[in-house]
């Protein structure tokens, strides 16, 4: 595990991975269908309905194929400065969650591109949070 004084915002739903920049996601694997469900603690199997006693808790690479996207210009939430991008965000098979995207401009998306989630530092908090990017952005270390 990579060293930092930081917490994850979200505990339950990823961790930096081994490179310090990068997130592994939390997800659960059904027993009864195979299917992975997101947040790994959901009390049933998003694809089959299967209560997930025996399941087993897995991390995977953060990210996933971009479905849509839109400009938030509007402060929707405390905390989240506008303009910010916002999208639906396909992170397993039948599984997509809505996440915040750090890019300039909607230039460089488009529905298809693969994003990568990186881990954005909020040291005055003592946290880091999930933000994506284009999987072929340079990201800071």
């Amino acid at each position: 595990m990579p060293k930092t004084s930081l917490k994850s915002l979200q505990p339950t739903l990823y961790q930096l991975a081994e490179d310090g920049r990068t997130l592994d996601f939390f997800f659960v694997q059904c027993p009864a269908c195979g299917g992975l469900s997101f947040p790994a603690n959901v009390p049933g199997c998003t694809h089959c309905g299967d209560a997930l006693v025996d399941a087993q808790k897995v991390s995977r690479p953060g990210g996933g194929e971009l479905l849509e996207y839109v400009t938030l210009h509007v402060p929707l939430v405390p905390g989240v400065v506008a303009p910010r991008i916002a999208g639906d965000i396909r992170i397993a098979d039948g599984v997509v969650e809505e996440g915040m995207i750090a890019a300039e401009d909607g230039a460089a998306l488009s529905p298809g591109v693969m994003l990568q989630a990186v881990a954005e530092m909020r040291d005055a908090e003592g946290v880091y949070a999930c933000r994506f990017v284009p999987a072929n952005a340079k990201v800071a270390s």
